[in-house]
Formats: structure tokens, sequence, C-alpha cells
């Protein structure tokens, strides 16, 4: 039986311990090396770890761009696929807590189209498809499109 899941606070040195899904992986091609991506990405914006007992399986975040609107990213490893449910119910909870915690009324993120995982993680947090950004991303070739969804709180929680 699979350990209960935690999320706690990101600290860079997590995303060391991460063996990176093929799409995460991908998805960081042409960036920074995740060491450096891992510390920018802590001084950015309210970040967590994920752990199933005493293994890292996920870290993610919001990097904030003003007050209120953040850009969510998350780094997901092989081991989410021990609990992916979990995993999912869990990360719908801390960006839900997002708003409520850190202030945010407008989150976005943007996933490569062509992985369809990515893409049904993205209307499982709550957010919707607000259209197809073309070239987006660090490909030198620039061959990527992305889709950028949005998650908007008019409302008081």
């Amino acid at each position: 039986m699979p350990q209960p899941l935690l999320a706690l606070p990101f600290l860079p040195a997590h995303a060391q311990s991460l063996r990176l899904r093929p799409g995460a992986a991908q998805a960081l091609e042409g960036l920074p090396p995740l060491a450096e991506l891992a510390r920018g990405y802590h001084a950015a914006g309210p970040a967590w770890t994920v752990l199933c007992g005493d293994r890292v399986i996920a870290c993610g975040g919001a990097v904030r761009f003003w007050p209120g609107v953040g850009e969510c990213w998350c780094w997901a490893g092989q081991d989410v696929d021990l609990v992916p449910l979990a995993f999912a119910r869990l990360a719908r909870r801390v960006v839900e807590s997002l708003a409520r915690e850190h202030g945010f009324h407008r989150l976005q993120l943007h996933a490569r189209e062509d992985d369809s995982r990515a893409n049904r993680f993205a209307a499982h947090l709550g957010f919707t498809l607000e259209g197809r950004c073309p070239g987006f991303g660090p490909a030198q070739s620039g061959q990527a499109t992305h889709n950028l969804y949005g998650r908007f709180r008019t409302w008081k929680e």
C-alpha cells in the first residue's frame, strides 16, 4: 500500500531528488539546469514539494508576476505514477490554497499542446483553456505550441 502524500515548503535541493517523467523533462529542454531553475523558482513565489514517504515525487508552485497574478509550474517525477489519484487530489487542494493563503486572484499555466496528460491535469486543477501559444517555450526551433490555461477568481472564498 502506498504511503500517504505530504506537501511541504519547497527547497531547491528537493528538485535534485526527482526522477522526472518524460513530459516534464521535455518541457524543461532548452532551459537552464534544474538546480538553477529550482533556485529561481524558489525565490519567485510560493512553492511546495510533494513527498510519498521519504521520496520526493513532485515539486511545484507559482511564480508571482505581480500582486495577485502568477504562473504555475510543476515538475512531476516518475513516482507520481504510483499514486496518480492521490497526487491529483493533493495538487488541486494546493492550487486552491494559492488564492486563500497567497492572495492570487489569477493563476495561469502553459502546457505543451502535444502533452495530453499535462492538458488533462490543467483541467483537473480547475484551469480553463484560454488559447494557443505557437512558438512559446525555450526550444530554439520555436516549433512547440503550448496551450494557455487560466484560473480567475472573481468571488471571495
